[in-house]
């Protein structure tokens, strides 16, 4: 198999597994004995859908695609829990704060240390065993314990593009 066309784009992640996990295979084969699995709520990338149900994915970790039952796959937009209930608000007074400690530096009410400390306080939000850091340029990352990962929510480009500029 080649995996050259795996390495042309940027990693997006299309699809998450289910809370249960998934089994993976190097073949669409469910007669052979799956090759692993993978964790429960990985965030894979769709690259191949066959009319059988099997899907072809890539890791966000990266490795060789796997094949995996397609039919088992979650949209992340479509599949969001109580805990996404309970972050959303959480983020966004995160962003709120934020943008007022840019206005209260723009207006001089504030210092740019005194700015560091808050903004740093303010755009660290930890949920779910999740840590959740915003960035005035890219927006929101999320770190899990195991690796740091940009996430574009709805509206971030929005607040980034707004004009402000942070050089404290």
């Amino acid at each position: 198999m080649d995996r050259s066309d795996t390495l042309r784009e940027p990693f997006r992640a299309s699809h998450t597994t289910p809370a249960g996990g998934l089994d993976f295979w190097q073949a669409p084969d469910a007669m052979k004995q799956p090759d692993g699995r993978l964790a429960p709520g990985v965030e894979v990338q769709l690259l191949e859908r066959a009319p059988s149900g099997w899907a072809r994915v890539l890791r966000a970790s990266g490795g060789w695609p796997v094949w995996v039952d397609g039919r088992r796959l979650e949209d992340p937009a479509s599949s969001a829990s109580s805990a996404d209930a309970e972050l959303v608000p959480k983020l966004q007074a995160a962003l709120s704060t934020c943008s007022r400690l840019l206005e209260d530096l723009a207006a001089k009410r504030i210092d740019a240390p005194s700015f560091r400390a808050q903004a740093f306080r303010a755009g660290l939000v930890v949920h779910g065993g999740e840590a959740w850091m915003w960035d005035f340029t890219n927006g929101w990352y999320c770190y899990d314990g195991a690796a740091l990962r940009h996430v574009e929510l709805p509206g971030d480009a929005q607040e980034r593009d707004e004009g402000h500029e942070v050089q404290p």
